[in-house]
């Protein structure tokens, strides 16, 4: 079951991002710092909390929020690449 959630966070996360950046360079960029700096932290924390309350374990949260954060992290830089890369978008 935490794999299918754990899929289906990364599916939501990136349909999300390009449904809201489109063809926008700038957007990209935007989107690639927010989800490699700023989402990372929230999901951990969030993530600690969740299964920390549901299992009753703190090390168990941790170590799902910090995989979760991990994957949250890679996704951005993979954000930032496509940004920073791609010359057929516009840079409005």
């Amino acid at each position: 079951m935490d794999i299918l959630i754990f899929v289906s966070y990364i599916i939501l996360l990136c349909f999300g991002v390009s449904k809201f950046a489109g063809n926008k360079r700038h957007r990209w960029i935007n989107a690639g710092y927010v989800t490699t700096f700023l989402l990372p932290i929230i999901v951990l924390f969030v993530a600690i909390e969740i299964v920390g309350a549901l299992t009753g374990d703190g090390i168990a949260g941790g170590v799902a929020g910090f995989g979760y954060a991990i994957v949250t992290c890679v996704i951005g830089f993979i954000f930032l690449f496509i940004g920073y890369t791609s010359k057929n978008v516009h840079s409005d």
